[in-house]
């Protein structure tokens, strides 16, 4: 079965239908099939249990591995989309893959299945834009939480495929392990103090230049003057080479005011395409991780009939964006699920994992997909729950940071014809 991946954006992709299983590396990303098992390294009993829980997730779930210190809010909306267009093909809720079906020619535009192939193509394009803010958000709100102070935290998506939330035939978490909360607009230091680095040493160059040309033209009016004036330019090189060790000397005392143990480093700047190309990549590398999921009889791939599609995410009561609306109802269901997943995972407690089977009789298949960083999945970073910190806080900061599932307003309905 044929996986696709975005190619130039959110709208315009290719189809890659000839994938390899073996382990591959591409630029900034890493891909880990399902098969894979790492060696495990001889160091602490914290290194010795992430090891186990990645191979666990190895042989439960198809595991992104990013060569990045974090996900940031971008990457995670990109592929998070990504992913959508793989559901929605792989559950038989569309004929071709979604970037296909925009390339399809189609031929009178009133018929049904024309408005159903524009209307889903519209809602794709819509949730598109909607991901690459929903992250940001999400990122604030954790930022926000009370006592909430972990530098990398975990996000997770929902994609349910049925006739409602409750009823739904498919469930499909997405995992982020790695997402850096974040406060949305505020200015990161260590970039700007690099950028300006770097520009005050593009302006000491070109001062450099200036200053090499303006002593060009004076060794030429000085060669017409007479004899006895030459001890003056002696006198002006003197006094120039005394300003050349005083701006040496600033710049050493620049370098060593410099802090040398950030915590966490300084962001490397990625330019805008440099941007572009890592996400193409990690959206080709989750294409061939699926791809070899499947082959190897662990992927997402199910015929059902068309339905509808929902989108959910969790997110605490602060959580705030335009097109997500809270779902207190589903919370408890979804909540069940997601701790099947990670259980499944290595991730869960053995208190949960014991709850988890008393209170399923007969379990329904949790499916999913976990992105982390080249750290790996942490199992300290598990799913927050809403006990008190050990800081007081206000009630109402206490309610604010209740994870809840919140799903978005928009709508995706299966077709087959076209």
């Amino acid at each position: 079965m044929p996986y696709f991946s975005h190619k130039d954006g959110p709208l315009s992709a290719g189809l890659e239908s000839t994938f390899g299983v073996g382990e591959s590396k591409i630029q900034d990303v890493k891909e880990f099939p399902a098969s894979e098992t790492k060696l495990l390294p001889d160091t602490t009993a914290t290194t010795l249990r992430e090891d186990i829980v990645e191979e666990k997730v190895a042989t439960s779930y198809p595991l992104v591995k990013l060569e990045v210190d974090k996900v940031t809010d971008a990457t995670a909306g990109r592929l998070a989309t990504s992913l959508l267009g793989h559901v929605l093909f792989l559950k038989n809720q569309v004929p071709f893959p979604v970037m296909q079906l925009g390339r399809i020619p189609g031929g009178k535009t009133n018929t049904r299945a024309a408005k159903q192939r524009t209307e889903l193509l519209a809602s794709y394009d819509t949730i598109s834009s909607h991901l690459d803010t929903t992250f940001s958000a999400l990122s604030t709100a954790l930022s926000r939480c009370a006592g909430y102070d972990l530098k990398l935290a975990q996000a997770h998506l929902a994609i349910l495929v049925g006739p409602s939330l409750i009823t739904a035939k498919s469930k499909l978490i997405l995992g982020i392990d790695g997402l850096e909360p974040s406060i949305w607009g505020t200015r990161d230091e260590a970039n700007i103090f690099q950028q300006n680095v770097q520009d005050s040493g593009e302006t000491e160059d070109e001062d450099g230049e200036d200053e090499d040309e303006d002593g060009d033209d004076d060794d030429d009016n000085d060669d017409e003057e007479s004899d006895g004036s030459e001890e003056m330019p002696q006198d002006s090189e003197d006094e120039e080479s005394g300003e050349e060790d005083s701006e040496s000397e600033s710049e050493e005392e620049n370098v060593n005011s410099k802090p040398a143990n950030d915590d966490p480093p300084p962001t490397t700047y990625m330019s805008r395409a440099e941007e572009q190309r890592f996400l193409q990549n990690a959206d080709r590398l989750l294409s061939r991780t699926l791809a070899a999921a499947d082959a190897e009889g662990n992927g997402i791939s199910s015929e059902l009939s068309p339905t509808q599609t929902h989108i959910l995410i969790r997110a605490p009561r602060r959580f705030n964006h335009p097109a997500w609306l809270p779902r207190q109802n589903a919370t408890a269901t979804l909540d069940m699920a997601l701790q099947d997943f990670l259980n499944n995972s290595g991730l869960g407690t053995s208190e949960h994992e014991v709850n988890s089977c008393s209170k399923h009789v007969k379990k329904s298949k949790i499916e999913g997909v976990w992105i982390t960083t080249r750290q790996g999945l942490r199992p300290s970073a598990l799913l927050r729950e809403t006990s008190p910190s050990l800081v007081s806080h206000s009630a109402k900061d206490l309610e604010d940071d209740e994870m809840i599932w919140w799903s978005w307003d928009g709508k995706f309905q299966g077709f087959s014809d076209w």
